[in-house]
């Protein structure tokens, strides 16, 4: 199987990725430097910006059977390429597979990461990472599948791209698959997200692009009032549900 790594970089030179020994495929965006293309790294720069819209860009120019998604702050583990390589002719069926990441100390980046493989559902995407996706690009490309460039950093709503990508993945049909295999190395958000309105209008949003007024709603519902009850928010709880009103409101064409 043909492998590539598809990482998304703001302003980061060439030379930063000539170092890996798998192939790579980046997307450069407000970069001065020139597009450069060999066996092992391909370099492609945009004066545009948005994180769905570099992964859209690398999903169009990838002619790879297998794809991981990263960002150019991510670490990557030992022989890489072998373990999702591995883990895709292990389940022949998926079309898409999840793994998880770690902290440099070792330490799972997430707590809700399992021990054994299982099949998606629409519940359990919303704990996948944008970095831990890898898929099979001509299956995404079939089903005409693309990053919603509404959402994610530097678009109108600043997270939600990856849910919305996996639900689409879902609703179209494909297999999406958690294996237990770790793929990167990331240090914890030291800050953490900041809980502002903002945040709240983008997850009013995402739900709105996910479920509109199907009976899935209720689903949304639920994962609202667990945003609007986070402690470390910096609104009040009206005010994080009149944010996410009015991105549920908000008018998105898919």
């Amino acid at each position: 199987m043909v492998f590539q790594v598809l990482i998304s970089s703001l302003g980061l030179p060439l030379s930063r990725f000539q170092k890996f020994d798998f192939p790579v495929l980046v997307i450069a965006q407000q970069s001065n430097e020139e597009d450069f293309i060999s066996d092992q790294l391909c370099y492609f720069t945009f004066a545009e910006k948005g994180l769905s819209k570099s992964r859209n860009r690398a999903l169009e120019r990838t002619s790879a059977e297998i794809a991981l998604i990263s960002d150019d702050d991510v670490q990557f583990v030992e022989n890489l390429e072998q373990k999702v390589i591995q883990a895709f002719e292990a389940y022949p069926k998926a079309d898409v597979l999840t793994f998880n990441i770690k902290t440099p100390e070792g330490i799972p980046y997430k707590s809700s990461y399992r021990n054994s493989a299982f099949l998606h559902t629409s519940s359990s995407i919303y704990k996948v990472s944008s970095v831990e996706i890898a898929f099979r690009p001509a299956r995404i490309k079939q089903a005409k599948i693309k990053f919603d460039e509404h959402f994610g950093l530097g678009a109108e709503f600043k997270s939600g791209e990856e849910v919305i990508f996996l639900n689409d993945c879902l609703k179209a049909g494909l297999s999406v698959m958690y294996v237990p295999i770790t793929v990167g190395i990331h240090p914890l958000e030291s800050s953490g997200k900041v809980l502002d309105q903002a945040y709240f209008r983008s997850k009013g949003a995402i739900v709105r692009r996910l479920y509109g007024f199907s009976p899935g709603l209720i689903l949304g519902i639920l994962f609202l009032i667990k945003q609007w009850l986070k402690p470390t928010k910096s609104i009040s709880i009206f005010n994080a549900f009149q944010e996410s009103l009015k991105g549920f409101l908000t008018s998105i064409k898919r």
